[in-house]
């Protein structure tokens, strides 16, 4: 708690009645050159921003574009709060050149995706080596599918398919 006429309020605080009350638990800082206080939560709201590693469950895939939910910040427990519908436009989806979004992702892959831009519209971009489909199903029979050089097998139905795999394809836990 802080005096008003000491210190204003900012992010994490509040005033009532003259006096500066935290609205969560967290760090106090109180910033002599601006007279604000501030509180610093100990574990903050997890929002993307450019530059986040996240995993999406892709929900659509057209000619140009990968439609997909973004589930978690990686690295980050906290529920991602605002926006998590995102896309991969064609030339964000590999180094190399693709003809057919259908060729790289596939509607319920699990991917590791990096955040390009957060606002007004989530996108995100699988072009790295380690970034990519993560875990995958086979289109025929989904049953889960198995790295074998740089393609996906199926041994249930003996099928190969292709994808933009990541590095750590099948090793991933989230």
């Amino acid at each position: 708690m802080a005096e008003s006429e000491e210190y204003l309020p900012a992010e994490g605080t509040y005033e009532e009645d003259g006096k500066v009350y935290a609205a969560a638990m967290g760090e106090l800082e109180l910033d002599n050159d601006e007279k604000v206080a501030r509180v610093r939560p100990f574990n903050p709201i997890a929002e993307l921003k450019p530059g986040d590693f996240v995993f999406c469950a892709v929900t659509d895939v057209r000619n140009c574009m990968a439609i997909c939910d973004v589930v978690a910040i990686e690295g980050r427990e906290r529920e991602i709060s605002g926006e998590t519908s995102a896309t991969i436009h064609i030339s964000k989806l590999s180094s190399d050149y693709v003809q057919d979004a259908s060729r790289e992702v596939r509607p319920s892959d699990l991917i590791r995706a990096k955040v390009i831009q957060a606002k007004p519209s989530v996108q995100l971009t699988t072009a790295g080596p380690h970034l990519g489909v993560v875990k995958a199903l086979c289109k025929r029979c989904r049953a889960p599918m198995t790295r074998k050089d740089k393609s996906l097998y199926c041994a249930n139905c003996e099928r190969n398919e292709s994808r933009k795999i990541a590095d750590d394809y099948g090793d991933v836990e989230f």
